[in-house]
């Protein structure tokens, strides 16, 4: 490629008479240097440049001309070379560098660089010797309706040469691609590095999603410059406000024609008047690039949403997916927008006729949407149901199995918006919504590091145990290997935006933004479940043998802290038969509708509570849910219980078959025809045949969940009694300490 284009350089300036001119006319152009905040900027005057910087770019007078950069409006004299098929190589007959390059798309499309980032990237690569630019449609593009690329020679703007000393702060990553906050304000520059293509592309991309437009459909505004060097691309980002500065239509000598653009921001001001260059002063030039950038505040809160990490959530799974997009979102066949219909054929998802093995729709701006049909939610709960539900980030639709899956990718501040409305009523006291933020923020990143570790030892994690005699199984969160976490009460309820938050919670995530529960050096594993019934359970009786001291046993109260060895059998029935004093120990429809929506509240029973079963009830439950056919149950033996009196190891003795189940999820799965609310319960026989066989059984219990971490209905009332969200977070994490991972 490099050679093509010195070829076609020579020989364009060669037969190409106004170009010639214009390339030998670079000799003498004036150039000076001024300060602008401290950084040198040269000035060039170049009368040359005076059609492109005093372009006219509305739309009428674009619709009133002929597009220059058409091929069949081209000067007959000016040649091209194809590159990818998609764009052509021109020789630019205005130049402001030495070498100086147009490179249209062979289409008369739009300028816009969504779907084209890739593009520039190859391009600096294969010219090495240029620099690459992009100037957006309202940045200094004089042909905002065709698009196109720039490249000039490498070393010639001043910000190609000092970003190395003015790298500053890492904001972020994506794999191998690097963002960099460049101290060089007024101008405020982000800064892309990456060794890795793709990794370059999809950070870009995350960039692009979180700038501000200034109205709906609107590319952000923004100026690029590409370079690639010793096996990496540098991409710099210059973030914009404004078009053109003020003084380019004042009046008298306040007047200044000057058109930033990529070159003026990467430290090349053009002047095309010579009255301009003699009376510019680095106090003008640094107001007309404070004028047209983003101020350093914006770009911190920029910089700010990027550091905040994303979620990948599993919503829905199915053969066919539908939904639609409310507002546009860029997708493989470009911007789209209203309802779709996915399907899954032979491994692949069937999308508009075509087949993906993923696809991907990117909100092209902020208030873009889309909603998906039928999520099931409540899913094996006596309250399980089927609802559309809306959504804001972006949408994946991926195989799993021989299913479509649909995954949202959101931040995890959005994300903590719907959990906490979801979990809980959105009118919960402020401080049971902080402390609920600071767990669900905690819990979600240590899935999300776990996984990734997981991921990077290829461990085999087995969560099952299994012999003739004997099922332990526990229910965690790695067998989501394709996306972060689910949507629903397997991992954290989230809703996207279906049901409406209030300014409490979303307050209560702001005052915690960042915010996590630490142990030596890690984010804790923040479990938290609605009831604990008056004693916390230990990690190791729920999931795998692994002592996290946070997750350890305590009384769930400030003034009798006294907890009896529930691990004992006699202690447990003791404890389970009655109400002891704890914060969860309440009937308080207020308190309880703060932490339930109105489908947890058709359950009235949580704090101790009874189910019965005939004979033949239970029979069959067990029979269905397990699988097994135990014949007529003899008995329900506990044996092992954790430090709750949660039962983690349980004996179904029948008349066909006698097993030993556990841990606590796989027993409150088999006994009920959804979850029993708790495995803290004691057996009551009920009756006997001449066989002895029970004629029916009651199940005396404590508490909903497993009991392990944060009580929510404890924490209410602690809420409610005073009590701040660090101390109610301390109180059901011992040992562990709050601390802020990103701004």
């Amino acid at each position: 490629m490099k050679e093509k284009v010195d070829s076609l350089l020579t020989k364009q300036l060669s037969n190409w008479p106004l170009a010639k001119a214009n390339y030998e006319a670079l000799a003498s152009v004036c150039v000076k240097e001024l300060q602008v905040g401290g950084i040198a900027y040269k000035v060039q005057f170049n009368p040359a440049r005076i059609t492109s910087s005093g372009a006219k770019t509305d739309a009428q007078s674009i619709q009133a001309r002929k597009c220059f950069l058409c091929a069949s409006n081209r000067p007959t004299e000016q040649e091209a070379i194809v590159y990818k098929e998609r764009y052509e190589v021109l020789v630019n007959p205005y130049p402001i560098f030495p070498k100086h390059l147009t490179i249209p798309d062979i289409a008369h499309t739009p300028q816009r660089i969504e779907g084209r980032i890739r593009d520039m990237l190859t391009l600096a690569q294969a010219l090495p010797d240029y620099t690459i630019f992009y100037n957006g449609p309202k940045c200094g593009a004089s042909a905002p309706d065709h698009m196109h690329f720039q490249a000039g020679s490498r070393g010639f703007m001043p910000i190609e040469n000092d970003w190395k000393e003015r790298k500053g702060e890492k904001v972020t990553r994506q794999g191998d691609a690097r963002l960099w906050r460049m101290d060089d304000a007024p101008r405020n520059t982000l800064i892309i590095e990456s060794n890795s293509l793709d990794d370059a592309e999809r950070l870009f991309n995350i960039i692009y999603q979180t700038l501000p437009t200034s109205s709906a459909g609107e590319e952000p505004m923004m100026n690029l410059l590409a370079m690639y060097e010793e096996g990496k691309w540098i991409l710099f980002l210059l973030l914009r406000r404004k078009h053109r500065p003020s003084c380019y239509t004042a009046e008298g000598n306040e007047r200044l024609l000057c058109s930033p653009a990529s070159v003026d921001l990467g430290g090349v001001l053009i002047l095309p008047i010579a009255e301009d260059f003699e009376k510019i002063t680095d106090e003008m030039a640094e107001n007309i690039v404070s004028e047209v950038c983003l101020s350093a505040e914006e770009v911190s809160q920029i910089c700010k949403r990027l550091q905040e990490p994303k979620v990948e959530v599993g919503i829905l799974s199915g053969k066919e997916i539908k939904f639609s997009l409310n507002g546009n979102f860029i997708s493989p066949k470009g911007k789209i927008i209203g309802e779709q219909t996915a399907s899954y054929e032979e491994g692949k998802i069937r999308w508009n006729g075509l087949f993906y093995e993923e696809l991907l729709f990117i909100p092209a701006t902020e208030d873009a949407i889309f909603e998906l049909k039928e999520v099931v939610i409540g899913i094996h709960f006596h309250w399980e149901r089927k609802e559309n539900q809306r959504f804001q980030g972006a949408l994946k639709l991926i195989v799993e199995g021989e299913k479509i899956t649909a995954v949202n990718i959101v931040g995890v501040e959005d994300y903590l918006t719907s959990v906490i409305s979801s979990e809980m009523s959105a009118t919960a006291s402020p401080e049971l919504l902080k402390a609920h933020a600071v767990i669900s923020r905690s819990w979600l990143l240590a899935q999300i590091n776990k996984n990734k570790a997981l991921k990077e030892e290829h461990a085999c994690y087995s969560t099952c145990h299994q012999t003739e005699e004997e099922l332990i199984r526990w229910y965690d969160r790695e067998d989501h290997t394709l996306y972060d976490v689910c949507a629903d009460d397997h991992c954290q309820r989230y809703q996207g935006i279906t049901r409406a938050s209030t300014q409490a919670v979303r307050e209560a995530i702001e005052a915690t933004r960042g915010k996590v529960l630490m142990h030596n050096d890690s984010i804790c594993d923040a479990r938290f479940s609605k009831c604990c019934g008056g004693a916390f359970e230990e990690f190791a009786y729920c999931w795998e043998e692994k002592h996290l001291p946070y997750l350890s046993k305590q009384r769930d109260s400030k003034t009798d802290t006294s907890l009896p060895d529930l691990t004992n059998e006699a202690e447990a029935e003791k404890w389970i038969r009655s109400k002891p004093t704890a914060f969860c120990n309440t009937t308080d429809k207020q308190i309880l509708g703060q932490v339930l929506n109105n489908y947890d509240q058709e359950t009235t029973d949580f704090y101790r509570w009874e189910v019965s079963y005939t004979q033949s009830e239970l029979a069959n439950l067990i029979h269905r849910r397990s699988g097994i056919d135990f014949g007529e149950i003899v008995d329900l033996q506990p044996l092992a219980r954790g430090t709750s009196g949660r039962i983690w190891k349980l004996k179904i003795v029948g008349t066909k078959r006698t097993m030993i189940i556990g841990k606590e999820l796989e027993i409150r799965r088999t006994l009920s025809e959804s979850h029993l609310y708790s495995s803290a319960f004691v057996v009551d026989k009920l009756g006997a045949s001449t066989e002895r066989i029970p004629q029916g059984y009651r199940i005396v219990g404590a508490g909903w969940g497993h009991g392990v971490g944060l009580c929510q209905i404890g924490a209410a009332v602690m809420g409610e009694q005073g009590y701040t969200y660090d101390t109610i977070l301390l109180h059901y994490y011992p040992g562990a300490d709050i601390e802020k991972i990103y701004s």
